[in-house]
């Protein structure tokens, strides 16, 4: 009898497990239609045999009633025995419905998940956009003063003016009449810088100390020009994978490039150079995203020209810098911080002297 039961039981639990799939299927979000169509199958059935069952017995019990005495009997064991029917069907309903609000609000979760994405997609073109539009209003503000430029001390530079002050009276003319100013606004000051870097260069060693007389001692010409556009790739290198993809990242890298000239991208390559700008952060950015693929460069006698510069401002040494990232490492040095974060220039040990310790102390007293 044990071993009867024992199989009984597991035939019922492979007759069971052969079935569920069928049942599953029905509440499947693989196809909606068909999951659809075979929920309203069942249901149209249990409620057809329902009907028919409850109508059968109706006759069945009426015609006791009619033709013998036990009809009550009947009545009295049809709803002994309806009522677990019932009950179960109620409970059948019951659990269907809780599996189907289920699989609501799973698609309601997948819908909100969409929605999410699709937000986050959009905050993230908006930053991006915004910084397009701030890298044209930098732009268009540029300004160079090309005697700003120049070697000349302020000597010279005051001779000068005294001399065409004297000329221009002699000529019986105003001192600002057809006076050229040397001053470049606009797009038109990269081109003018990259001139000006080609001038008297011999080498492309005595360019590129030209390029970083401008950053230490003219900063203001270019130096926020490159931190925006330093900060732009930035943003976009730092988002993570489930936000924004390698591939979308080249996408938006790629508009970001589109919107420099040539004479952008040559002052591009000589600002990113080892010991001008930075420790090689910026550098590595535009290794990462190709923001050189479409700079103009030729072979020149002592080394390469630059979107067509006069002459080489770049060699075999400065090209290599951009084949491989620099391994920044970790920065082991210490910083004074605050408001001045990794400004090198205030002392990391900088702390109150005696004297001023001694004053606190006797106001504090």
């Amino acid at each position: 009898m044990k071993e009867w039961s024992k199989e009984t039981f597991n035939r019922l639990n492979r007759y069971l497990d052969q079935k569920y799939p069928a049942f599953e299927s029905m509440f499947s979000e693989a196809n909606e239609d068909k999951r659809s169509l075979s929920l309203n199958k069942v249901l149209f059935k249990v409620l057809s045999f329902a009907v028919l069952s409850a109508g059968l017995l109706l006759i069945v019990n009426l015609l006791l009633i009619s033709f013998t005495d036990r009809g009550g009997v009947f009545g009295d064991f049809l709803g002994g025995v309806l009522n677990p029917i019932l009950t179960f069907f109620t409970l059948f309903g019951l659990i269907a419905t809780i599996v189907i609000q289920r699989q609501e609000l799973r698609l309601a979760r997948h819908e909100y998940e969409k929605t999410a994405d699709a937000l986050s997609t959009q905050a993230i073109e908006t930053t991006f956009f915004n910084i397009l539009d701030l890298h044209h209003k930098i732009v268009d503000n540029l300004k160079v003063d090309l005697e700003e430029l120049s070697y000349r001390s302020e000597a010279e530079k005051a001779l000068k003016g005294v001399a065409a002050s004297f000329i221009n009276s002699q000529l019986g003319v105003s001192a600002s009449y057809n006076k050229p100013t040397g001053k470049v606004e606009g797009r038109a000051v990269f081109e003018e810088i990259l001139a000006f870097l080609s001038i008297e260069a011999k080498t492309p060693e005595d360019a590129l100390e030209r390029y970083k007389n401008i950053q230490k001692n003219h900063n203001h010409i270019l130096g926020h020009y490159f931190r925006n556009l330093y900060q732009a790739l930035k943003v976009i290198d730092g988002y993570e994978e489930n936000k924004l993809t390698s591939e979308e990242k080249r996408k938006y890298s790629s508009i970001l490039r589109a919107q420099l000239s040539t004479k952008e991208l040559a002052l591009l390559f000589v600002n990113c150079l080892e010991g001008v700008s930075d420790s090689g952060q910026f550098k590595n950015l535009l290794i990462e995203f190709q923001m050189l693929e479409h700079l103009p460069i030729q072979k020149r006698k002592n080394g390469y020209s630059l979107a067509g510069s006069k002459i080489a401002i770049a060699n075999e040494d400065m090209l290599l810098q951009y084949k491989v990232k620099k391994d920044i490492g970790v920065n082991l040095k210490k910083y004074y911080g605050g408001a001045f974060g990794t400004n090198g220039g205030v002392p990391y040990d900088l702390g109150p002297n005696k004297s001023m310790q001694q004053t606190a102390n006797a106001s504090a007293d």
